[in-house]
């Protein structure tokens, strides 16, 4: 198995390629594990009576077990860096296999995918990424894409690239990921002048309350110098 330290983008909006849709689009989000405790739970001679319906084909043992693969993966996706223009990873049937039979194997791989996700971070470049999942182990592809290429050369790379991606089982872009950045940044400020123009209310009420309490303070004051003034008068001998 070769390891790259080229990775696949941050957050990247990612879909099914034509041929998972049939595969696994249709599968409720409920595990083999799941399915085969569900058969467990019936009671001894309803199980019996419902073997025939209950039963869990081998498709249907190896189509949830690709749709664990397929969340797995969009989870590790979540790791990578923006510095990846696209990501696709294809897997054959006797991967697929191989890494249900031995969980130490399906471990090893997306080991090896995650630290691929984590080294992106370092990369002062763009790139293509595809990666190849066979039984015997796992490769991958980089098409490297520098800020001093041509636009004619970022093109033909991502033509190639494209081309690499056809079939794959999981594939992500960068385009979508990137529109949902600026649509952060713009929540990210329309939150900041929110609190900003609620910061600017506030001080405006405390500064009319501190206003307010100077006022009656003042006149407090010189209610108190009026009735002093009047005890004096009184003491000496005048009247009012």
């Amino acid at each position: 198995m070769q390891i790259n330290t080229n990775t696949g983008a941050a957050m990247f909006e990612v879909y099914r390629s034509a041929a998972m849709h049939g595969k696994v689009g249709a599968l409720q989000p409920k595990n083999f594990a799941q399915m085969v405790q569900d058969v467990r739970k019936q009671p001894i001679g309803q199980t019996e009576k419902t073997t025939a319906t209950k039963e869990i084909s081998k498709d249907d043992e190896m189509a949830a077990f690709k749709q664990e693969i397929y969340e797995e993966l969009a989870e590790i996706n979540k790791m990578h860096s923006s510095a990846t223009l696209s990501n696709a990873v294809h897997i054959t049937e006797d991967g697929f296999q191989r890494m249900k039979d031995d969980s130490a194997y399906r471990k090893k791989i997306m080991n090896w995918l995650r630290e691929d996700a984590i080294a992106s971070h370092g990369m002062p470049y763009g790139v293509h990424i595809t990666t190849r999942i066979t039984g015997a182990g796992a490769t991958s592809y980089g098409a490297n894409v520098y800020p001093a290429d041509s636009a004619a050369e970022k093109a033909a790379k991502k033509q190639l690239a494209d081309k690499k991606a056809e079939g794959a089982f999981y594939r992500s872009e960068r385009a979508d990921a990137e529109r949902r950045a600026a649509q952060r940044k713009r929540d990210e400020a329309f939150i900041m002048r929110e609190r900003q123009q609620r910061e600017m209310i506030q001080k405006m009420i405390q500064n009319k309350h501190m206003a307010q309490n100077q006022h009656v303070q003042g006149v407090t004051t010189q209610s108190y110098s009026n009735i002093d003034i009047v005890e004096m008068m009184l003491g000496q001998g005048f009247y009012i």
